[in-house]
């Protein structure tokens, strides 16, 4: 007589599932804490840019915050952080609120900007999430003392450094369609303000393909999030979009260079091994 162990097999079928589904909820909640705290772990990192990328302006130290997406204590964290740069001046690239969420405590958000413009000038452009609540973002950085430069531009002169001046450009995000360069920058063309050296505020870095006939020697951007989720060993960030191949650093383009924040707020789940970040940027 033989004994049927079907029903046995199918019992430890069934342990070793549920085992395997335990293992996986584990590891899931402990990726998903882990993601969690990087996201409001800010670092405060010192870029120097590629020596001679904008000329004239040697020593200016410019800090560079973007894409807050309504991440208040971290933008709270960035105030503090600022002074301690030592910056001669800020400027804010965008994505204040996210535009599908609820805009609430204008206020707290205004004593932050101040906190953030009491320490040096401060200037800022619009990102694609604040065009939809964009009344609201523009009167938190006019009332928080920033300059709002929307397809506009400013003569920015750096008393620390004999008076040096240039030109500061801030233009609208590309992909709302509030891109309008010809309003305020200079033709590759003209001779007028030549040897001024010109830096572009640009939410998006895309924004880059649209300004060859223009003349600028430097691009600030966000709004990639560094890419957000880097896998170890992999130079393509797993959140990757719109084509785009510069994510976080220093990148040469066509004689000229763009610098792109990981910036401070995240959309999702988290980051991983792509950590939130203000910059300060050091021209050599």
């Amino acid at each position: 007589m033989t004994t049927d162990s079907t029903p046995a097999k199918k019992r430890s079928l069934l342990r070793k599932l549920l085992y395997a589904a335990a293992a996986a909820i584990l590891l899931g909640s402990l990726l998903a804490s882990y993601m969690h705290w990087e996201a409001n772990h800010l670092e405060l990192n010192e870029n120097t840019a590629p020596a001679g990328c904008v000329p004239d302006l040697s020593g200016l130290r410019i800090l560079v915050l973007s894409d807050v997406h309504t991440n208040l204590p971290l933008l709270e964290k960035a105030a503090r952080m600022a002074e301690q740069a030592r910056p001669d001046m800020i400027v804010f690239l965008g994505d204040l609120y996210t535009d599908f969420m609820r805009a609430t405590h204008a206020g707290d958000y205004i004593t932050q900007m101040k906190k953030l413009s009491s320490i040096a000038p401060a200037y800022a452009c619009l990102g694609n999430h604040d065009m939809a609540l964009a009344d609201n973002v523009e009167r938190i950085l006019k009332e928080g003392g920033f300059t709002l430069l929307r397809n506009s531009a400013a003569f920015v002169t750096i008393p620390r450094l004999g008076n040096a001046e240039f030109k500061l450009v801030g233009l609208g995000d590309v992909r709302e369609g509030d891109f309008f360069p010809e309003r305020c920058m200079t033709p590759r063309t003209f001779a007028e303000d030549s040897a001024m050296p010109t830096i572009v505020l640009s939410h998006n870095p895309k924004g880059r393909e649209l300004l060859d006939g223009y003349r600028w020697d430097l691009m600030l951007s966000g709004h990639t999030h560094g890419g957000q989720i880097r896998l170890p060993f992999s130079s393509t960030p797993l959140l990757a979009s719109e084509g785009e191949t510069m994510y976080s650093g220093f990148y040469p383009y066509e004689g000229r260079q763009v610098f792109v924040t990981r910036g401070i707020g995240y959309m999702g789940p988290g980051r991983f091994n792509c950590p939130p970040e203000i910059n300060l940027i050091i021209i050599p």
